[in-house]
């Protein structure tokens, strides 16, 4: 197979352009299968290894495609020649910039002369602000996700119109994943949109029996490019099924904590060990759900910061110089969930640029994203199919010539799921133990004693602060839910799961009432692992639904009947709501002479303010008391909470 960009029958400019600014010097295998196919009106169905190319292998023919049109009839700037569509922002975005590089410098050629357009459509924002954009500036090429180009299709004629003239080409990237995420009607919706006579390529690291399906009814005579690689990973399994392909200089390992308890504990040494290097590291810490990205942002947030102070402290007697240097070594934080909405694209792009950065993430970031040097990834939980170990593994060393690691955590009763990881012809060697260089370290950071500081303090703090125990229970509910329901090996394993265990792991203070523990039951018999509750976390526990649901009905207003002050579902913290302090007047005295004209800012009022909070739950908790013993009126009650 040649190898060769000079061997490809494009334009130079498009050569010129994936040389000096991509500086690729040749193709890889699937560039080299799938290009000259695509740029002679083919169909193609490619399947190949995550970072092996796929962007570049339809982004060239797309613009090939183009430049070709161009030379033969004039391309108006409303003329969308091709649409790629993304299964997350993430990855659209990043498909877009690609194009971006490209058509800029295509602009500023003089040979051919095109001004190509490329136009990003993804949520976050009005879909008619969309459109008022294309009709403003046109766009030739289109990179979205399935539902905003959707509401495009269907609010502008216009658009709609433009693109049954003119589409040359439609791509579906990480076309698996589209469909796994449950776009299926979706897609079927926008090719209803779309000409028949078109060009369409599926691109995909896995095939499914759902892509074999869209394939039928999506391409003709499609092309099948299945592109694997020479690697280290193990023919050795035998379990049957097709085997799954990963970068070859990605490393996996696999450790058996005993208990969920340990989970906290031994990541937080794991990033301080790894800091203990010369250079920074990227760290992508996968998680089953949004709610345990929230809370595990907190915990892990105390206890690495803590580290850094503990460092800062401890060379406080030192040089300016070497005080500088322990601050340049701290470890930034990010947390990315798809509830975050329009927040997303500014955390990815932080996590990117940030050398020495940890982010706490689910799936969502599992697929396609291309981020320079993860050193790391960590899954925190077992990821639900084979499939999403593979492409969250695959987030590190998929770059040429790039290592990588990855390391899952696991229970004793989770070794089935490595063993399948194992049958599916993945290298996975277990780590047996951590590595600590110093006798000091041993002491500082040994896992037991860690695991009972974790505990206490995150005991101490649901007990103090109700938004932190609103953010366990949901973690823990969020996460037994999935387990029980969505995981491949879910009617196995939860059987054997010790959800009691995992209730400690999460420091709540009562077993919240769940159907899925009902299948738990056999954990309450002689031997089984003993809640960390009392009958004091339990009157704590009753005492913040009464604040919650006075706090609820207190809030309540035309425009917010639920009284939550929280909008699409999103959770804030109750500080922000309508009634603020002003039902307290000392508090909001307190708040007025603190925090107007700007006498406080950001952490240093973020402090003040939860201080507040916590005085008035306090203050409320007093007041519910009250009324429960009779001591005041309901009249006193309601007048309190404003109702």
């Amino acid at each position: 197979m040649n190898l060769s960009w000079d061997s490809l029958n494009v334009h130079s400019e498009i050569k010129e352009v994936i040389r000096k600014e991509f500086g690729f010097e040749q193709m890889t295998a699937v560039q080299a299968a799938s290009i000259p196919l695509f740029i002679t009106n083919k169909d193609l169905s490619v399947e190949a290894v995550t970072g092996s190319g796929k962007t570049i292998a339809f982004v060239v023919p797309i613009l090939e495609i183009l430049l070709r049109k161009s030379g033969e009839e004039t391309i108006k700037k409303h003329d969308i020649g091709a649409i790629v569509i993304s299964p997350t922002r993430e990855l659209a975005v990043q498909i877009h910039d690609v194009f971006r590089r490209f058509t800029e410098h295509l602009k500023s050629s003089e040979s051919p002369k095109v001004q190509f357009r490329s136009m990003l459509l993804i949520g976050g924002s009005n879909p008619f602000k969309d459109i008022a954009t294309y009709m403003a500036q046109g766009a030739n090429i289109v990179v979205s996700t399935p539902g905003r180009l959707f509401d495009v299709l269907e609010k502008s004629e216009h658009f709609s119109e433009r693109v049954r003239k003119c589409l040359e080409v439609l791509v579906l990237d990480e076309a698996d994943q589209l469909l796994s995420l449950g776009f299926e009607k979706k897609l079927s919706d926008i090719l209803a949109f779309l000409p028949k006579l078109r060009r369409t390529s599926l691109f995909s690291a896995t095939q499914t029996k759902e892509l074999d399906d869209l394939i039928r009814v999506g391409l003709r005579n499609p092309v099948k490019i299945e592109i694997g690689e020479k690697s280290r990973q193990s023919n050795k399994g035998g379990g049957g099924g097709s085997q799954v392909q990963m970068p070859n200089r990605l490393l996996n390992r696999f450790i058996v904590l005993s208990s969920c308890e340990e989970k906290v504990p031994y990541l937080v040494n794991f990033v301080r060990q790894q800091q203990n290097t010369t250079r920074h590291k990227k760290y992508l810490i996968f998680m089953s759900t949004c709610a345990q990205v929230n809370y595990f942002e907190k915990l892990l947030g105390r206890f690495l910061n803590a580290q850094h102070q503990h460092n800062s402290n401890s060379k406080s007697n030192s040089k300016s110089s070497n005080n500088n240097n322990s601050h340049n070594n701290q470890i930034t934080l990010l947390k990315l969930h798809r509830k975050l909405k329009a927040k997303r694209q500014k955390i990815f792009e932080q996590f990117r640029e940030t050398e020495h950065c940890l982010l706490l993430c689910t799936d969502v970031m599992a697929r396609g994203v291309d981020i320079p040097q993860v050193d790391w990834v960590v899954h925190f939980d077992l990821p639900l199919t084979i499939e999403s170990y593979v492409h969250r593994c695959g987030r590190s060393g998929h770059q040429v010539n790039a290592a990588g690691n990855s390391l899952l955590l696991c229970l004793p009763h989770e070794r089935p799921f490595v063993e399948l990881v194992q049958e599916k012809g993945v290298d996975i060697e277990e780590e047996k133990e951590e590595v600590t260089s110093t006798e000091e370290e041993v002491n500082n950071n040994n896992t037991s004693n860690l695991r009972e500081e974790v505990l206490k303090w995150a005991k101490a703090e649901a007990r103090r602060n109700i938004h932190f125990y609103e953010l366990s229970v949901q973690a823990f509910v969020s996460f037994v839910r999935t387990y029980a329901s969505k995981h491949c090996l879910s009617k196995f394993l939860f059987k054997q799961t010790d959800v009691v265990d995992i209730a400690n792991a999460y420091a709540l203070l009562k077993m919240p009432a769940m159907p899925e523990l009902r299948q738990a039951k056999h954990l309450q018999q002689k031997g089984a692992t003993a809640f960390r509750g009392s009958a004091e976390d339990t009157r704590t526990v009753n005492n913040f639904k009464d604040i919650l649901y006075a706090k609820k009905n207190a809030g309540a207003t035309a425009n917010d009947p639920d009284g939550d002050g929280y909008e699409e579902g999103e959770r804030r913290p109750y500080h922000h709501s309508k009634f603020g302090f002003k039902r307290n007047p000392e508090m909001q005295e307190k708040f007025e002479r603190e925090c107007t004209g700007g006498k406080l800012k950001g952490k240093k009022k973020r402090e003040f303010m939860d201080a507040l909070e916590q005085e008035e739950l306090l203050m409320d908790a007093r007041v519910v008391k009250k009324l429960k013993r009779g001591a005041i009126s309901s009249k006193q009650f309601e007048e309190h909470f404003g109702i």
